[in-house]
C-alpha cells in the first residue's frame, strides 16, 4: 500500500512541498525566448521591469533579434516597405506595408502586412529613405521641413526640433526646395546623426547642419558641420535625398565644375570631399544609390542607346556592373522603362538568385538577371493598394529590416511634435486584389512608345553626326 501511495502523481493543482520552480537562466530568457518575438511586441515587453528593459534596449538584443529574425526569413528573399495614402481617410494620413518579394519560381509579393498608419503625416509629399539606418527610417516632407526619425517595425519615432526653411527654386511651390537630408550612423559615437545640406530661404546662404539623436537631445538641437561646404553646392540641391548610409549628395553630380564631382561627408568628421567622376559617365549619370554596400550610379542611355548602365564606386575608381539593353527585352517590358519621367533605382541583390531588384517612381519591382539580360516584374503596388501619384522626389518604395532599434532623441520640442503612430495588429494582411489591371494608370501607351522610339533614332543620328 505504501508502495502504490508513494507512485501516485500528485492532484492537479498541486505541487509537492520539496520542489522549487525550475528558473531559466535570464541569458536563455532572452537570447533564445525574447530574441524570436516580433518586434512591436518587444517594445511592450520593456515595460515588465527595470531588468527586462535595460536587456531589451541592448546592443547585443538588437544584433540578435536581427539575427534571428533573418534567419527565420529561410529563402532570403528581401523585404520592401511601402507607402500610400491611409484607406479612407482624407488625405491627411499615411500606411505603411511590408511584403516579401516575389522568388525567380513566383512565389511571393501575394500579401502585405500593415506596419504603421501615421495619422498627421500627408502621403503626398513625404520622402523616405531607400534603406534603413542601423534599423532606423529618416522620413520628412522637405517643401515644410519637418523631419522625422522612426523605426517603422515598432511605430517608436521621434520628431526633430524646426529648422530653417529651405529656398524653393520654383517661385510658384512644387516641392522642389534647394536641400538634402540623410541619416548616418557614426559607428565611433555609437549615434545616428541627421545632416541638412540646405541653402536659406531668406538671405540665400548655404549652410549644412547636424543634428545627433543621443548627444542632441539635451537641448543642443541642430548645429552647423564641422567642415565648411564648399562655395556654391547648394544650387544643385531640388529635395531629394544623399545616398544611403554613404552620405553621398544626390544631386552633387550636377555641378558645373571641371571635374563634375560627386560631394561626399563623412558622418564621423562631418568633414566634406569629393568622389571624382569620369567626364563621359557623369554627362549620363541621373541618380545615385547605394547598392550591395557601394556606392552606384545609374546611367541612363535611352536617348542614345536604349540602355540603362548600373556603375559602382570602389575607391579609387569606377567600374560598370551591368548594361540593361532595352531592345533587346520584349516589346511590354520595352515600353514600360523606355519613356521618360520614369525613375528607376536599384535596391539590392537578391541574395536568393542573384538578380538586380530595380524599384521605379511607378510603383513597381523589377528583378534583372544580367546572364541573360532578361527584366521580370517581381511587384506591383496596384495589386495591393490604391496607388497615389507619382513621387515627385524619390520613390514610394524601399528596402526594409525588421528591427527593435530604440529610438532616442527629438528633446521636449520633438515630444510636443509627435506624430499620431498606430502600430498594425499582428498577423493583419492585405491581400493581392483579384481582376485588376494589369497596367498602372501611369504606365505609358503603345502610341507613345512609338514616338519615342521615333526621337530615339533621331537623337541617335544626331549624336553620331
Amino acid at each position: 500500500m505504501a508502495d502504490s501511495e508513494a507512485l501516485t502523481p500528485p492532484r492537479p493543482g498541486k505541487r509537492p512541498r520539496h520542489a522549487d520552480p525550475v528558473m531559466l537562466p535570464d541569458d536563455v530568457v532572452v537570447d533564445h525566448i525574447l530574441a524570436r518575438v516580433p518586434a512591436a511586441a518587444v517594445v511592450r515587453l520593456r515595460a515588465v521591469c527595470r531588468a527586462w528593459r535595460a536587456a531589451l534596449t541592448s546592443d547585443h538584443f538588437v544584433r540578435a533579434h536581427r539575427a534571428l529574425r533573418a534567419a527565420a526569413a529561410g529563402d532570403g528573399q528581401p523585404e520592401i516597405v511601402f507607402f500610400a495614402p491611409a484607406a479612407g481617410g482624407s488625405g491627411a494620413g499615411t500606411a505603411f506595408y511590408t511584403c516579401k518579394l516575389a522568388s525567380s519560381d513566383g512565389s511571393g509579393s501575394a500579401e502585405a502586412r500593415e506596419l504603421v498608419t501615421v495619422g498627421n503625416l500627408p502621403a503626398d509629399d513625404l520622402v523616405v529613405l531607400t534603406k534603413p539606418c542601423h534599423g532606423l527610417t529618416l522620413l520628412f516632407q522637405a517643401g515644410s521641413s519637418e523631419y522625422y526619425v522612426c523605426n517603422l517595425s515598432t511605430g517608436e519615432h521621434v520628431a526633430l526640433p524646426p529648422c530653417a526653411p529651405a529656398a524653393k527654386p520654383d517661385p510658384y511651390g512644387g516641392a522642389y526646395v534647394r536641400s538634402s537630408t540623410g541619416l548616418g550612423f557614426d559607428t565611433a559615437a555609437g549615434e545616428h546623426k541627421v545632416v541638412r545640406l540646405y541653402e536659406e530661404e531668406e538671405r540665400g546662404q548655404q549652410r549644412c547642419e547636424m543634428y545627433s539623436l543621443v548627444s542632441g537631445r539635451g537641448g543642443g538641437g541642430w548645429r552647423p558641420s564641422a567642415g565648411r561646404v564648399p562655395p556654391g553646392v547648394t544650387k544643385c540641391l531640388e529635395g531629394r535625398p544623399p545616398t544611403g548610409r554613404l552620405g553621398v549628395v544626390e544631386a552633387g553630380i550636377l555641378l558645373r565644375s571641371p571635374e563634375r564631382a560627386i560631394l561626399s561627408l563623412s558622418v564621423a568628421t562631418e568633414q566634406f570631399g569629393w568622389i571624382r567622376t569620369p567626364a563621359q559617365l557623369a554627362r549620363e549619370v541621373r541618380h545615385l544609390a547605394e547598392l550591395d554596400g557601394s556606392l552606384c550610379a545609374v546611367v541612363d542611355l535611352r536617348l542614345v542607346a536604349e540602355e540603362y548602365e548600373l556603375w559602382t564606386w570602389s575607391s579609387p575608381s569606377w567600374s560598370r556592373r551591368c548594361r540593361i539593353s532595352l531592345a533587346s527585352l520584349e516589346r511590354p517590358m520595352r515600353e514600360e522603362l523606355g519613356l521618360g519621367g520614369l525613375r528607376l533605382l536599384p535596391l539590392c541583390t537578391s541574395p536568393a538568385d542573384g538578380r538586380i531588384l530595380l524599384a521605379t517612381s511607378r510603383h513597381k519591382v523589377y528583378a534583372y538577371d544580367a546572364g541573360s539580360n532578361r527584366v521580370d516584374t517581381v511587384w506591383r503596388m496596384h495589386e495591393l493598394v490604391d496607388v497615389p501619384a507619382e513621387p515627385a522626389l524619390m520613390l514610394n518604395i524601399a528596402l526594409h529590416e525588421e528591427s527593435v532599434a530604440v529610438v532616442v532623441g527629438g528633446g521636449d520640442v520633438g515630444r510636443r511634435r509627435r506624430l499620431k503612430m498606430e502600430v498594425g495588429k499582428s498577423g493583419e494582411v492585405v491581400g493581392k486584389r483579384e481582376g485588376r489591371l494589369e497596367r498602372h494608370p501611369s504606365d505609358v501607351k503603345p502610341d507613345a512608345f512609338e514616338m519615342m522610339k521615333r526621337m530615339i533614332g533621331l537623337a541617335q543620328m544626331m549624336f553620331h553626326n
